[in-house]
């Protein structure tokens, strides 16, 4: 079985980084695209310069289009899932502190919905 990159969903039904993506360039959504499609193609052994651990068992897509720095925190799910929970255009050179806690938070959520 493949890996699977997918969209967190809340209980509302809203896709947040779906949403946040289709906000942006279409040079941006092609760079995002394009880090997806290394992401299913080569799953646990991508590395940097395009992921990258942040806390725990959250990691991040890193995204550079023109001079715009994206992240997309994720987290491996059961059933070989990359599940994307949440997005941001950096402004600084960290990720803050209500970003990681947000991801955390969806994640915990994520896995509360999906446990078997």
């Amino acid at each position: 079985m493949n890996w699977q990159v997918v969209f967190y969903r809340d209980e509302e039904g809203n896709e947040p980084v779906k949403e946040f993506i289709l906000n942006q360039s279409d040079g941006a959504i092609g760079e995002i695209l394009h880090v997806f499609d290394l992401l299913y193609r080569f799953n646990l052994s991508l590395g940097l310069p395009y992921i990258e651990k942040v806390r725990g068992r959250v990691w991040a897509l890193r995204i550079k289009h023109s001079y715009d720095y994206y992240r997309i925190l994720y987290f491996t799910f059961s059933g070989k899932k990359f599940v994307l929970f949440h997005a941001v255009k950096k402004q600084s050179n960290k990720l803050s502190n209500r970003d990681i806690k947000l991801a955390i938070e969806r994640m915990n959520q994520h896995e509360a919905n999906n446990s078997a």
